[in-house]
Formats: C-alpha cells, structure tokens, sequence
C-alpha cells in the first residue's frame, strides 16, 4: 500500500482520484465493478458510501444537539428514531412502489429497502426531553444537553 502513493505527491488530483479508484476497484465484488464502469468516477465513492442510508447534518449550540437528515419520500410511519445512550439510531425501510407494465427500467439511483444510521453525540443529551419533526423529506431532532454537558464547555482566552 505504501508504494500506491509517494510520500510527496506532485501529481494531478486526477492523477490522484484514478490511483485511488484503481485501488479501490481492485477490492469490490464483480457486480459493483460492473455497475461503476457505466457512471461518472467523480460521483461513484460519494453514492457508494450514502446508498441506502439518510445523509445528515449535526450542528451543536450552547443548549443543544441539532440532527437534520434527508429522509426523501418517507412517511413518518417509514422510519424510527432512537437515542442509546450516546448515538441517535435511524432505522426504517423505504419500498419501491413500481407496478408500471410495458416499461423497462434501464437506470435507477434510487435506494429501496431497509436502512440504519447511527449518529455519535458529542455530549451527553437528556434523551427524554429529545424533540423531533418530519416535514418535506427532512427529519430535524433536537437533543437538549443535560447541565452537566453544559458545563463542561470551557472556552480558554487566546491572548
């Protein structure tokens, strides 16, 4: 591995990108290697690693933990939210409702089927206080710190 890249690199990002996925290629089943030859390489590790799982935003405040995810033609009965501990757990199932006769499907990117995302908290949060709202695609929780939390950010002066 360590002959893949120099310890200085004076190539292109391109040049870069393809030893990368070259790499990365060499390690993947037959069939995802397949379906990578007919996409953008740019777009490919992006939608590799987010298929199948809501992409999310975590923002922290002096009060509060905020988790925004995309959860896009889900209702509200599609999913569950959980907090465990220190981790906000996101499961459900999203169905493909394709029932279209004298059509073939020669390209989807859509994911169907069941997924899991569990998001590390950066502080303890008081999970019974924990609120949350679905509304357009988006699911926005807001986890209140306990005061312990609280008060364990120190800020320090820099001179």
């Amino acid at each position: 591995m360590a002959k893949l890249l120099p310890a200085t690199w004076r190539g292109s990002v391109d040049e870069l990108r393809n030893r990368f996925m070259y790499t990365f290629d060499r390690w993947l089943p037959e069939t995802w290697r397949r379906e990578a030859d007919t996409i953008d390489l740019r777009e490919w590790p992006p939608r590799f690693i987010t298929t199948g799982r809501p992409v999310i935003d975590l923002e922290e405040t002096d009060d509060d933990v905020v988790v925004k995810a995309e959860l896009p033609g889900l209702k509200k009965s599609d999913f569950n939210v959980e907090v465990d501990g220190r981790r906000l757990v996101l499961r459900g199932e999203k169905t493909a409702s394709r029932a279209e006769k004298g059509r073939a499907c020669h390209y989807t990117e859509c994911a169907y089927g069941s997924f899991y995302r569990s998001v590390p908290l950066p502080c303890e949060i008081d999970a019974d206080a924990t609120k949350a709202k679905f509304k357009n695609g988006v699911l926005t929780v807001t986890l209140p710190k306990t005061p312990e939390a609280k008060a364990r950010d120190c800020r320090v002066k820099i001179n």
